[in-house]
Order: C-alpha cells, then sequence, then structure tokens
C-alpha cells in the first residue's frame, strides 16, 4: 500500500502533468481529470485482469508509469452537462484507480451538445455498451456511476485472455468487442464458474471455441492465433 501511495505521490508532481479537463476543452486534445469524475459506459469489468494490472502498475516508477499512459490513450467524450464519459480503458483505469492514483491523463474524442440524443449517439458511435455479461440490456441509469463501483464481470477477464492471445482482434479500434465475445462464451460454456484457480483450464476451453465455425459472427474472427494453428493443421 505504501508503495502505491508513493506512486501516486509522484504521479501528481511527474512530466505528465496537463491541463485540467474543462467542458469546453477542444476535441484531440489532452488533459488532466480526477479519476472520481469519469464516468463508465459500461457495466463492469474483468476484476483479475483488472488486479494483474494494477500489479504490474505497482512495479513501475512515475517515469515508467508517465511513458505508458502517453502510449495507453484513455478516450474521454463530453457530455452536453460537461460529464466526463469513458469510452474505453476502463480496466486501466480502475487499476490506476486502485493503485492510489487520484488523476489521469485522457485525450478528449469529442463533445457531444445534444442532451436529448446524447445516448443514441453513444451506441451509434460505439462508444458505450449498454448490456451486462450475460447481454442483457442495461439503461443508462444503471451504469455504475464511479470507477470504482464497476462489478467484477469474470467472463469479460476471459474475453480479454483471449484477445491478448491472439484468438480474436480489435478490428476498426471498435470499443467493447470483447463484451460480445464475453457472452458469447459464457453462452457457450453454460455460464460455469470462473476464477484464478481455474482460469488457465477456462481459456484453453475458450481458445478452442474461438476458433470453431460457431464462432464466426463475432468481430475480429478469426483471430491471428486460430489462422497459425489452421496452417500447422494442414501441414
Amino acid at each position: 500500500m505504501r508503495i502505491g501511495m508513493l506512486l501516486a505521490c509522484a504521479l501528481s508532481q511527474s512530466a505528465w502533468a496537463l491541463a485540467p479537463c474543462e467542458p469546453t476543452s477542444q476535441v484531440g486534445n489532452w488533459c488532466e481529470v480526477s479519476i472520481t469524475e469519469l464516468h463508465p459506459t459500461q457495466g463492469g469489468v474483468g476484476q483479475l485482469q483488472v488486479d494483474a494490472t494494477q500489479r504490474e502498475l505497482a512495479d513501475k516508477s512515475a517515469e515508467q508509469l508517465d511513458k505508458l499512459m502517453k502510449k495507453k490513450e484513455i478516450p474521454v467524450v463530453i457530455a452536453p452537462d460537461g460529464g466526463y464519459w469513458l469510452v474505453d480503458r476502463h480496466h486501466l483505469t480502475k487499476a490506476l484507480w486502485q493503485q492510489g492514483v487520484k488523476q489521469a491523463r485522457v485525450k478528449v474524442i469529442a463533445r457531444l451538445q445534444d442532451k436529448t440524443n446524447f445516448w443514441s449517439q453513444m451506441q451509434n458511435n460505439h462508444w458505450a455498451w449498454l448490456k451486462d455479461e450475460q447481454g442483457q440490456p442495461l439503461t443508462p441509469e444503471q451504469l455504475p456511476k464511479h470507477i470504482g463501483e464497476l462489478p467484477d464481470y469474470p467472463y469479460r477477464t476471459l474475453a480479454g485472455q483471449l484477445q491478448d492471445a491472439g484468438y480474436f482482434s480489435k478490428k476498426d479500434q471498435v470499443y467493447f468487442v470483447e463484451f460480445a465475445w464475453a457472452s458469447w462464451l459464457g453462452q457457450q460454456m453454460d455460464w460455469q464458474v470462473v476464477n484464478a484457480a481455474n482460469l488457465g483450464d477456462r481459456l484453453s476451453q475458450a481458445k478452442r471455441l474461438a476458433c470453431s465455425s460457431k464462432a464466426s459472427t463475432l468481430p475480429g474472427y478469426p483471430g491471428k492465433q486460430c489462422r497459425v494453428n489452421q496452417s500447422k493443421s494442414a501441414s
């Protein structure tokens, strides 16, 4: 815990400090905002993935984390009321918050001013995922209010690991692809328990499913690793 507090203190004085975000911040600009002001646009996260990211952050110096944050863009949309909506990097942001980091550097990717059509615009642009882990609809009001309130979606962890292993790709920078895979994997695996103890076995099962024709309608199918496996089988 002491390491986390020291890291958070160092970050507050680091070279990556930027001008604070404002409701009038221009699209394309980077700015700094309190993590508590970032509103999630999805219903949950893979907590095992968040915890793994936090452990990686704990081993980094402030300078190393500065370089990481310049590479890992945290995109936000500014709402008509001036609120900041996080449209990607929920796992990284929650890991930062768990580590005791108070401020995040973000990039403004849009400012929406039509209050009536705000959520339809968010969904049309793939900037919100209004479904729970099992693919059931969520209303905007049901989304967690704060990054720290995001519940655990174990199959989102499984989908994240599957993507990292190259079994599906995130095409055209479309956000929330992993959630489509998480819901599908849960359905195929009868929502068996996924935890730290059995994650390896569940991932092996998910890899086989990801390369099957059953997954052909999912975004990013087939992944690079599936094509590699197919080539090996044919040779």
